[in-house]
């Protein structure tokens, strides 16, 4: 599908490049004019038809993401199949990109790969869900000790590239049978493949940073008071509602929908790439 250039809302000169080379290593060199494509370090590679895994290695991947490709190898003219030899990369703009069923995507929601080169999903979809916890009914104390009142408890994956937002928070009850700084009982869920650690944030400041799924038990907020992540350490872009009728402020994704995607590229750019 030629997506790049005929759906490219605005793209100033300078997100432009031309002459980039191939890596025929990945995906036997394959790409497409529209795909979202990285640098391996020898030259360009598309993510691919798919379908993705998203795991470790696909989120060190997206460190390196170039842009969208704005040709197709091999070539095809005239019933003549050709390979080509360099890739021109569009990495400043906007973006047309298909979408994920069961997504529901507004103005600014964050996006990461689907499950190809030419899909988005909403990153926030990689965020722990809402933990189940419970304020205990045994008094303690620690430094930084939480008081005796109703708090929000949200976890977040902590990816190769930081942190992703923050889960949905659930309130931990305010009931104490002792007086005192209570503990907040955590209970945090099977970790995906990509995560490293989870952290384990108290009314948006973390308390605790924990390597395993289990129980803990949290009585305090850590020294260091690291804010919750506000942005998606796994997200390539922002959606932008352009090419939607006037007034529309949701889109439903699913198969034949687009939505309009401002890149965030992460890799640098140089000549000497």
């Amino acid at each position: 599908m030629t997506q790049s250039i005929n759906n490219r809302v605005r793209t100033p000169l300078l997100g432009n490049e031309s002459g980039r080379p191939l890596d025929t290593t990945v995906n036997s060199g394959n790409i497409n004019s529209g795909d979202l494509c990285y640098w391996t370090g020898n030259g360009v590679a598309s993510f691919g038809n798919g379908p993705l895994t998203f795991n470790n290695a696909l989120v060190t991947l997206l460190e390196k993401i170039l842009g969208v490709s704005r040709d197709t190898n091999p070539l095809t003219v005239g019933g003549i199949v050709g390979p080509i030899e360099t890739v021109g990369v569009d990495h400043a703009g906007e973006f047309s990109l298909n979408t994920t069923s069961g997504d529901t995507y507004v103005w600014d929601s964050e996006v990461t790969i689907g499950t190809d080169a030419q899909t988005v999903t909403l990153a926030s979809n990689y965020s722990p869900a809402a933990p189940t916890c419970a304020l205990s009914t045994t008094a303690a104390s620690a430094i930084n000790g939480l008081p005796n009142a109703q708090h929000g408890v949200a976890l977040a994956w902590l990816t190769p590239l930081g942190w992703t937002t923050t889960g949905a928070a659930t309130n931990g009850a305010t009931t104490l049978t002792t007086s005192g700084d209570p503990s907040i009982s955590v209970t945090v869920p099977a970790f995906p493949s990509y995560a490293l650690a989870c952290g384990i944030f108290v009314d948006g400041l973390l308390s605790e940073v924990v390597t395993a799924a289990g129980t803990y038990t949290i009585s305090g907020w850590s020294t260091a008071l690291v804010a919750a992540p506000t942005e998606n350490a796994l997200a390539i872009g922002r959606v932008r509602l352009d090419n939607q009728p006037f007034g529309v402020t949701s889109i439903a994704g699913g198969s034949g929908v687009q939505v309009n995607v401002a890149l965030n590229v992460k890799f640098p750019h140089s000549s000497l790439q």
